[in-house]
């Protein structure tokens, strides 16, 4: 069943600010995606792009070129443009631009828009190497939900993976965590929701009820694909950007044809040590950086920061102090930076821009600006209305 569904309800705010972005705020996460490009425009000049970007493993990107081979593509040239250098390799991690010119131009070679639905029907628990043996021998459906939600980052870093409980339905979220470009969030997207389909008929066969799916992009022009995974209700344009998947509560207690509690630890074990060696390379201090400045007013929290990515609070912290810095120090940079560009526009008085960016009062802006800064924002506003008055006596002397 298909459908084209409204935005989802219980959200405090959706945003476009007609850049592109889609930024959304809740009680519960922050997510946003941008499809902005790696250069954008800043008071008149081109600048650099500053994202943190997210990798997939290269077998997934292996299983992509198998099939497009399969119907006659070459795979040597999309490598070449794509300037992967190695999908071989096991450990081999590929960015999400990467892929996102790898798409381009396999698209552009096959006509064909499905690539995401065709890479997910080829991603079954085998293809996570040992998690995929962790979740395959897991005692229940619900043990192997619990186990692919905090180990979802050996699978890939674009999107982070939570759990909701309900009392008649579970539902698990996949959000982004880095900007992606709308060609990838929608192949990412739809891989996610194949794959997870046939690791739940491998695990469940014909015990698998109807369930729903929501994803954020637009409905695709092979929508009618989505009737190969019945009984999946697929949804498509949902607000908030990401996918989300509602299957009952019952399901939960089911117990797994494969399960065997002793090989399922010794896995999850390994898991657990991989995962502290991706934690451990990750930059930290750039990626929540990121999240703040992307998320422009919402101001998030570390409790919604560290939720998105499974972490603990604690953690959060403990890995961005081993950086040297806290969470604190880089709200205060992200706002003073956006403070200072606000002042600059000149758009807003000192007095809104201050309300704006969550202080309680203009002295309070003020004393943390000048502490940051050693200029006050009046100081700012007045030297870049200068300028701006300047530069437009110029260009009326100019057209003179």
């Amino acid at each position: 069943m298909l459908s084209d569904c409204p935005a989802r309800a219980g959200y405090a705010g959706i945003l476009d600010n007609g850049s592109g972005r889609v930024l959304a705020f809740s009680d519960n996460a922050l997510t946003f995606s941008d499809s902005q490009l790696r250069l954008r425009r800043h008071r008149g000049h081109e600048v650099r792009d500053t994202r943190v970007t997210a990798r997939v493993s290269a077998r997934y990107i292996a299983l992509l070129l198998d099939y497009l081979e399969s119907i006659g593509v070459d795979r040597t040239p999309l490598l070449r443009v794509s300037r992967i250098r190695s999908i071989d390799d096991p450990g081999a991690l590929v960015s999400v631009d990467q892929v996102e010119v790898l798409l381009r131009a396999a698209i552009e070679s096959s006509h064909r828009t499905d690539l995401g639905f065709e890479l997910g029907r080829r991603l079954d628990p085998t293809s996570h190497d040992v998690l995929g043996f962790a979740l395959l021998t897991s005692p229940t459906f619900g043990h192997l939900l619990r186990l692919a939600t905090t180990y979802q980052r050996l699978i890939q870093t674009a999107f982070a993976l939570s759990l909701h409980r309900h009392a008649d339905r579970v539902e698990l979220v996949y959000t982004p965590a880095v900007a992606l470009a709308p060609l990838t969030m929608r192949a990412l997207e739809e891989a996610i929701v194949v794959s997870n389909h046939v690791a739940y008929r491998l695990t469940l066969g014909d015990r698998l009820p109807a369930y729903d799916v929501w994803l954020s992009v637009e409905r695709p022009p092979h929508a009618r694909r989505y009737r190969e995974l019945a009984p999946l209700h697929a949804h498509f344009g949902e607000a908030l950007p990401g996918v989300r998947i509602a299957l009952p509560a019952s399901l939960l207690e089911v117990p797994l044809a494969m399960a065997n509690p002793r090989a399922m630890r010794a896995a999850e074990g390994r898991c657990k040590a991989m995962l502290r060696h991706v934690h451990a390379r990750r930059r930290w201090a750039g990626w929540c950086r990121m999240m703040l400045r992307e998320s422009e007013d919402s101001r998030p929290t570390l409790q919604q920061l560290a939720r998105i990515v499974n972490l603990s609070p604690r953690t959060l912290a403990r890995y961005l102090e081993a950086e040297g810095t806290s969470f604190r120090n880089l709200s205060l940079e992200v706002r003073t930076v956006r403070a200072t560009q606000m002042l600059e526009e000149g758009h807003l008085s000192v007095t809104q821009i201050a309300y704006c960016l969550g202080y309680g009062d203009v002295a309070s802006f003020v004393r943390c600006y000048r502490r940051q800064t050693g200029r006050t924002p009046g100081l700012i506003a007045r030297g870049a209305a200068a300028t701006r008055w300047q530069s437009g006596a110029r260009e009326a002397a100019a057209r003179q």
